[in-house]
């Protein structure tokens, strides 16, 4: 191993380079020479910056076998497999004896991961695995992943984002499909009426093309926000009333047949049903009003957001919510 990463030296030694590359090629060296230092002494993490550096100055694809390397000690398989085997691909002139040794480790490592085949129908969109940029579509080969579960997304400058999470595991390979939907355009609409002022509009940036309308306010948005209140607001009102109602059924019926009448004669069953029918109606009517002002608040909070319904249906008005197909 140790010996194998100073052989190294010897191969940027021997390569000819342009004189205007001599620079970077010298830097390249003194980079490697210190990162191989750190190497040896075991600070992978170190000596892994040192190796990037090197490969950044001058982007000898013998570099890629010490960051292929530094990365496999540290525990990153996909970042020590993706530059391995961009050591085996350009480094056609290493040594035998180096490069077996390149296939071994890249065989072992690729057992202990999976694979991502992501496929968009748009063309030269930018796709991110975990938050990082891997590349533009179309992709040329599936991405090397750890198993477990993944997030891909998809941005083009033309077309609304797509995030797809994909489960990984070792030895297969997970295909993803994604489908980006065009992005809504604002529509500009010019006045009828063309004057020297709405002429200098036209030609001024536009930041807000929606039109001002009367109805515009905190309200917008929020229709059936508006409907659980206002029915919040007749029930309570039909409650009140059928309230008032029984109230003066009873009062009625105490004076003539209750415990307030001189007469002790007693109510009817006809007239209980009716002072217990008016009460139920109050109790009812109280219960639809609460369910609707609660109704009316939850709808408050969520009526309005915006909605992205991914792949297929672009974006509409309501509540948050994401349907993958």
């Amino acid at each position: 191993m140790n010996a194998t990463i100073f052989l190294l030296l010897g191969f940027l030694a021997q390569a000819a380079v342009p004189a205007a590359k001599a620079q970077d090629k010298a830097k390249a060296k003194a980079l490697l020479a210190e990162g191989t230092d750190l190497y040896e002494r075991g600070d992978f993490a170190a000596a892994l910056e040192k190796f990037r550096a090197a490969y950044a100055a001058y982007d000898s694809p013998k570099l890629l076998f010490n960051i292929g390397q530094a990365n496999r000690y540290l525990g990153r398989p996909v970042e020590a497999v993706e530059a391995l085997e961009g050591f085996l691909a350009g480094a056609a002139d290493a040594a035998d004896a180096t490069v077996a040794e390149t296939r071994k480790a890249v065989g072992e490592l690729q057992a202990k991961l999976g694979r991502i085949r992501i496929e968009c129908v748009t063309a030269d969109a930018t796709i991110s695995l975990d938050g990082k940029e891997v590349g533009r579509t179309p992709l040329p080969k599936p991405l090397w992943a750890a198993p477990g579960r993944h997030q891909v997304t998809a941005r083009h400058v033309n077309s609304t984002p797509d995030i797809e999470d994909v489960d990984v595991k070792a030895g297969s390979v997970a295909n993803v499909l994604i489908m980006l939907q065009p992005a809504q355009s604002p529509v500009l609409v010019l006045p009828a009426a063309r004057s020297e002022h709405s002429l200098e509009l036209a030609a001024s940036p536009i930041t807000n093309t929606r039109s001002a309308e009367p109805s515009d306010g905190w309200w917008l948005g929020r229709k059936w926000t508006w409907v659980a209140a206002g029915a919040a607001v007749a029930f309570t009102a039909g409650a009140v009333i059928a309230g008032t109602a029984m109230q003066s059924k009873f009062d009625s019926l105490n004076s003539s047949c209750g415990i307030a009448s001189t007469q002790r004669q007693g109510c009817t069953q006809s007239d209980l049903g009716t002072l217990n029918t008016r009460r139920d109606t109050a109790n009812v009517m109280w219960v639809l009003a609460g369910v609707s002002a609660v109704t009316a608040g939850a709808l408050f909070y969520f009526e309005g957001r915006p909605v992205t319904v991914m792949p297929l249906a672009g974006e509409t008005t309501g509540l948050l919510a994401s349907v993958r197909y």
